[in-house]
């Protein structure tokens, strides 16, 4: 485990490990610095609540680098069965977690990719 560390210009960075879940299916594991300014240093965990059912659809549950569980945010982002006029329905990459594309698990950036391209084909359709 690492420790945190400060850099020059004030900002404590520490490495947090998220687990990700959508429904009951775990897709793996990402690893960031919770001091990044792109993800507005996310030292929390996120719930995904579905305005429409109320479904808690998905989550990123995260642990600081001593192991301890951060409290959970929710964000409201449609599940894949409803509309949403601010995100893609479905999508764990809402607000500043689009930041995380780059660093999403395989199964995690195989199922954002299905989710966005059906979204697409949707709006295409239209």
């Amino acid at each position: 485990m690492s420790k945190p560390w400060i850099t020059p210009d004030n900002t404590v960075h520490e490495f947090y490990t998220g687990s990700i879940f959508v429904g009951n299916s775990f897709l793996g594991t990402v690893c960031y610095d919770s001091g990044r300014s792109d993800l507005l240093y996310y030292r929390e965990s996120f719930a995904f609540f579905c305005p429409d059912c109320g479904d808690i659809w998905g989550r990123i549950a995260a642990k600081n680098s001593s192991g301890k569980a951060c409290r959970f945010r929710c964000m409201m982002v449609a599940c894949s069965r409803h509309p949403d006029h601010w995100n893609i329905p479905g999508s764990i990459l809402a607000s500043q977690l689009i930041n995380m594309l780059d660093i999403l698990p395989p199964e995690a950036l195989v199922r954002e990719f299905q989710i966005h391209l059906a979204h697409i084909e949707k709006e295409l359709a239209r």
